[in-house]
């Protein structure tokens, strides 16, 4: 009897902890606040940056790496904080815009109404970040927004 009551607490125990590793909100610069994915990296350094629209392009990953959803992403919001010698950079309402979106007269270039799709309907689920996001698509949207960010910096350095 007690190797059975013992046996069915660390079984609990088990499960309630795999539970807590699955239930994640936070993954590299990632974190889930309000039902919103947010990209946010805090800098020991002024940085000669402002808030902006900025748009996202996919990097040249291979087709096994990346989805359709990151192969369409096209842009988020970039907010910016300083304090003295301090940035911190916030990156939310990240979306994607699936690709095929011309009429069949595509060649002319006109678009039907297109409705973005925000990186929370793809990844996020009941607070948490979905395990492909966790374990794969996180780092190569990191990758994506740090490219994005540095190509503006290098931009406002290089000014004349």
């Amino acid at each position: 009897m007690f190797y059975y009551i013992s046996d069915m607490i660390k079984l609990i125990l088990i499960l309630f902890v795999s539970f807590i590793l699955k239930a994640q909100n936070k993954v590299g610069n990632f974190i889930v606040s309000n039902n919103k994915i947010i990209w946010q990296k805090t800098y020991k350094k002024s940085l000669d940056i402002n808030s902006q629209i900025i748009t996202l392009r996919e990097l040249d990953f291979s087709k096994k790496s990346s989805n359709f959803w990151i192969k369409s992403i096209r842009g988020a919001k970039l907010k910016v904080e300083k304090k003295s010698n301090q940035t911190r950079i916030s990156v939310i309402d990240i979306y994607s815009i699936p690709k095929f979106y011309f009429t069949l007269t595509w060649f002319f270039g006109i678009e039907q109404s297109v409705t973005p799709k925000y990186i929370e309907e793809k990844y996020l689920f009941k607070q948490n970040l979905s395990e492909k996001f966790v374990n794969k698509d996180a780092r190569i949207i990191d990758k994506i927004i740090q490219n994005e960010i540095n190509s503006i910096l290098s931009f406002n350095e290089n000014k004349w």
